[in-house]
């Protein structure tokens, strides 16, 4: 096989580190306006936002982990070798495809939970538990963008990766 894929497969996979590392990036912040928000601010409203900041923040940096091991641990092994076998090209090519699909069908879920968690946190200024129904909606929202933006920019780099593993 090429000697460059070697390359390739292992700039994917530091590129899923990176990505990783932002999650866990988000997370920390997330928990920092978690512990920010629940210690200098007295309304409910902004206490209902720190619990939700929190799970978020949770979520994230668990998130955030376990992508910084998986693609970690891949790309280690891919870094001690030389070249790659076509057993492992196919291996690749069936472990991206998936990972491909698997971000098309979260593409519309999260689309349809932004356009949703916007119209309710809108609604919810008009309603009496207000601070209730936003600061709920606001990590939800959080979550679902941040986990499309993502997904986009790794689908985009999975599929050139995919061309490059079937020419």
């Amino acid at each position: 096989m090429l000697p460059d894929m070697i390359d390739r497969t292992k700039t994917i996979y530091k590129g899923d580190v990176l990505s990783g590392s932002f999650y866990l990036l988000i997370g920390v912040a997330s928990a920092m306006t978690a512990v920010f928000l629940h210690v200098f601010t007295g309304r409910l409203g902004f206490y209902y936002l720190s619990i939700g900041m929190a799970i978020f923040a949770l979520y994230m940096v668990g998130k955030g982990l376990v992508m910084i091991y998986m693609y970690w641990s891949r790309h280690q092994y891919f870094k001690k070798k030389a070249s790659i076998t076509d057993e492992e090209v196919q291996d690749e090519k069936e472990y991206t495809q998936y990972r491909i699909d698997k971000k098309q069908r979260n593409r519309r879920v999260y689309m349809y939970i932004i356009l949703l968690g916007c119209f309710v946190a809108f609604a919810g200024i008009f309603h009496q538990e207000k601070g209730m129904i936003i600061a709920t909606c606001i990590p939800i929202i959080l979550l679902s963008a941040i986990e499309f933006g993502i997904g986009l920019l790794t689908e985009f780099r999975l599929s050139e990766y995919l061309k490059q593993l079937n020419k």
